[in-house]
């Protein structure tokens, strides 16, 4: 396959006054979510920004260091049905949060936070931050190997730490 050809397809913004994004999501009902690095999730629908947050964790989320803040966002199939989704974020004292919350229509409540994964950070940056269930239905998580320059602490090839891994969580059996 070629790659696409960049002539064919007309750029428009459609959204603007947005800060620092990380991610951008789609729940499948034809909204894109929109991750802002201070922790706040904006909702894009039918070309337009929402004027209020889906999500606002700001009062939890650090982002102070480049490769900190809220990093990673997915809906499980079954999100119309039950309002859980998942993110990825840097808490206060520097450390990876992987978390459920619940929304209701264009709105999430931030009381619902139910923390599945706590991951201490070495270092203010190589957080990682992916989210994504994949066709089995599992919540897979990309972590960063916990920072500095060169992985100087070996957590890429260490089998004993959940940091420079890709992680496979049952979101549903709590495995």
């Amino acid at each position: 396959s070629a790659f696409p050809d960049p002539n064919a397809y007309t750029w428009q913004a459609i959204a603007s006054h947005l800060q620092r994004l990380t991610d951008l999501q789609a729940d499948g009902s034809g909204r894109l979510f929109v991750l802002e690095k201070n922790g706040r999730v904006r909702i894009i629908q039918n070309g337009q920004l929402s004027l209020n947050a889906f999500l606002d964790i700001t009062d939890r989320v650090k982002d102070s260091s480049n490769e900190q803040g809220l990093l990673g966002l997915a809906f499980p199939p079954n999100f119309s049905q039950n309002g859980y989704f998942y993110v990825n974020y840097t808490g206060q004292g520097g450390d990876t949060f992987i978390s459920r919350f619940q929304a209701s229509g264009d709105k999430a409540d931030p009381g619902t936070e139910v923390n599945l994964l706590h991951i201490k950070q070495p270092f203010p940056n190589h957080n990682g931050g992916s989210l994504a269930f994949g066709p089995d239905g599992y919540l897979y998580a990309g972590l960063g190997d916990g920072g500095s320059a060169n992985d100087p602490q070996g957590n890429g090839q260490n089998t004993k730490t959940l940091l420079g891994k890709i992680l496979r969580l049952d979101v549903n059996n709590g495995t």
